[in-house]
C-alpha cells in the first residue's frame, strides 16, 4: 500500500481544474490526449469505478467534450482522447461511430471538399511532380 502511495505521489497532474483542462483542449486544435489518472484527480475520486467514469463523462460533455473511445479506460494508467464537440473532426467521430450511414457519407464528403483537403491535393500533386522529375 504504500508502494503506491509514494507512486501516486510522484504523479504530476497536469490541469488543476475542469476549465484548465477544456483550455486545454482547445489549445491543442479542440483534440486533446489525456492520462486517465488526470481525470480522476479532477473528479476528486480514489478509484476509477463505473460511477466514477459516468461522472467524469458527463462532466466532460457539460464542457462541450467528448473521448474516445466510447468508454472511458477503467485503468489510470490508460489515456484517452478528448475532443471538443462542434467541431469538424467531432463530425466525422459522430459519422464514423454513429448508425447512420448518409450522415457518415456526408461529414465524410464535407472532409474531402473542405479547402484545406484541396490544398492537401495540390501539395501532394506538387510532391509527386517533383518527385518524377527528380527521378528522371
Amino acid at each position: 500500500m504504500a508502494a503506491a502511495v509514494e507512486a501516486e505521489q510522484e504523479w504530476e497532474y497536469k490541469y488543476k481544474s475542469w476549465e484548465a483542462l477544456k483550455k486545454a483542449v482547445d489549445a491543442g486544435g479542440g483534440v486533446l490526449r489525456v492520462m486517465m489518472w488526470d481525470l480522476r484527480f479532477l473528479e476528486d475520486a480514489g478509484r476509477l469505478g463505473v460511477h466514477v467514469r459516468a461522472s467524469i463523462s458527463r462532466k466532460l460533455l457539460g464542457l462541450g467534450l467528448a473521448h474516445l473511445a466510447e468508454d472511458l479506460p477503467s485503468y489510470q494508467e490508460q489515456s484517452v482522447v478528448l475532443y471538443r464537440l462542434g467541431t469538424p473532426a467531432a463530425a466525422v467521430i459522430d459519422a464514423i461511430s454513429g448508425d447512420g450511414t448518409e450522415e457518415a457519407e456526408a461529414a465524410l464528403r464535407r472532409l474531402n471538399t473542405s479547402r484545406d483537403s484541396e490544398k492537401l491535393q495540390a501539395v501532394t500533386e506538387k510532391f509527386a511532380e517533383l518527385r518524377e522529375i527528380l527521378e528522371s
